[in-house]
């Protein structure tokens, strides 16, 4: 069986991710898009220019939704009426209300909405996690997550860029749904301050986030856009009682030459890994125990999708669903509030 799925919104989240990762996917095919803003003729299938138009003259299974979190809501709602399981790109919705609807409403139609919490699915993340509570590794005691990203015209053009609630909204709530997947619970409380400096309207181009789990357990995230230094994606430090595991995404191709203590034996060692990687430390010790591929995002979303579509021929519960995802779209909201509140806030979930 092939599932049918089209896709609203044809900008670079769909180009760059969505159908390179659909593209590698046997039972997927690309049927339809909407987005009144592109050139029809750059794409291999019919595209339309208003959702409502593309499901009248296409037979859906899914429908992707990779626009603007502004538009979250009504798409998603004309997509599940008309049919359709959803898969949504982050963030789920602009409002925990609106997210409610939709997750209540699939519920009630007997359709899945999933969200692309793609960093879950890569394979750096994946190992890291499966070396938790292992005789390596041991429990996880603490996470530490850093960003620093230079912002320019380039990057903040768009609606992105616009949103005065950028940085946590936009790139954070990955962070954030990391430290649940990581800690395998929901946080207890969260802390943050988001200085803004001279600029009180935003955005908040700096994170300093914590977040307090049970066993008095941390996790500290830092994102810092006001960085005009070197640029770092995202570097994640899991200490474990018994090891520490440190996760990169970005290239890395490094050369190491010198001399073993003890031994005085000369050494030569090189990594190449082209979209990130994952170290287990003991000490100066090290092994690799995982690495992703350039384009990890599709590559990451492709697994997302692919496990969405098990869970549907199987009729299981998807990963990354809707009411699943709530809990991570609270937390980033929550951290907003604690800012503005310059308080700790302590979570509340239905």
């Amino acid at each position: 069986m092939k599932w049918k799925i089209a896709i609203c919104g044809l900008g670079a989240a769909a180009r760059q991710i969505h159908l390179p990762a659909y593209q590698r996917l046997p039972a997927i095919e690309v049927v339809g898009g909407c987005d009144p803003a592109v050139n029809a003729s750059d794409f291999a299938f019919p595209v339309f220019t208003s959702v409502t138009e593309m499901l009248a003259h296409s037979e859906l299974d899914i429908l992707t939704i990779a626009t603007p979190v502004t538009s979250h809501f009504e798409l998603a709602k004309t997509a599940l009426q008309a049919g359709c399981h959803v898969f949504c790109e982050k963030p789920f919705m602009p409002s925990l209300e609106e997210a409610n609807e939709i997750a209540e409403l699939a519920g009630q139609l007997g359709k899945s909405v999933v969200i692309n919490n793609q960093y879950r699915f890569m394979n750096i993340h994946q190992a890291a996690r499966n070396s938790i509570n292992t005789a390596e590794f041991g429990d996880l005691l603490f996470m530490s997550a850093n960003q620093t990203f230079y912002v320019s015209e380039h990057t903040e053009d768009g609606w992105r860029g616009s949103d005065t609630q950028r940085t946590c909204k936009e790139f954070g709530i990955h962070v954030l749904d990391l430290a649940r997947y990581y800690f395998d619970e929901d946080p207890v409380s969260v802390t943050a301050r988001m200085p803004k400096g001279k600029n009180p309207a935003g955005p908040d181009y700096l994170n300093l986030i914590q977040l307090e789990f049970s066993g008095d357990r941390v996790a500290h995230i830092t994102l810092d856009r006001l960085s005009r230094g070197p640029h770092r994606y995202l570097d994640i430090r899991l200490d474990g009682s018994r090891g520490i595991i440190e996760t990169s995404i970005g290239g890395n191709v490094e050369f190491h030459a010198g001399i073993k203590g003890g031994t005085r034996k000369p050494y030569l060692e090189m990594d190449i890994s082209m979209g990130g990687r994952a170290r287990l430390y003991h000490g100066e010790q090290f092994k690799k125990i995982a690495s992703d591929p350039l384009d990890l995002f599709a590559h990451a979303t492709g697994k997302l999708m692919a496990a969405f579509i098990q869970a549907l021929e199987t009729d299981t519960a998807p990963p990354c669903h809707a009411t699943e995802n709530i809990r991570t779209l609270a937390l980033m909201y929550a951290a907003y509030e604690s800012s503005e509140k310059n308080q700790p806030i302590i979570m509340h979930y239905r």
